[in-house]
């Protein structure tokens, strides 16, 4: 039965699969790299409300 198939169908197979992992690895490091992304824009987002509450603490400190 697996004899029977031409070469070119065997090529279609191979290049088919070989797309689906292409696309399921792509696909796993976009997500990591999202990630990593989100982190960084979070700790990035403590910091600044970090200073605007410092900034707002000396504008309203008495005497000022």
């Amino acid at each position: 039965m697996m004899t029977g198939m031409p070469w070119f169908t065997w090529v279609a197979i191979v290049a088919i699969v070989v797309w689906g992992l292409v696309m399921i690895f792509g696909k796993s490091s976009i997500m990591s790299k999202s990630s990593s992304e989100n982190d960084e824009q979070r700790r990035e987002i403590e910091h600044l409300k970090r200073r605007i509450d410092e900034l707002e603490a000396r504008l309203n400190r008495p005497g000022s």
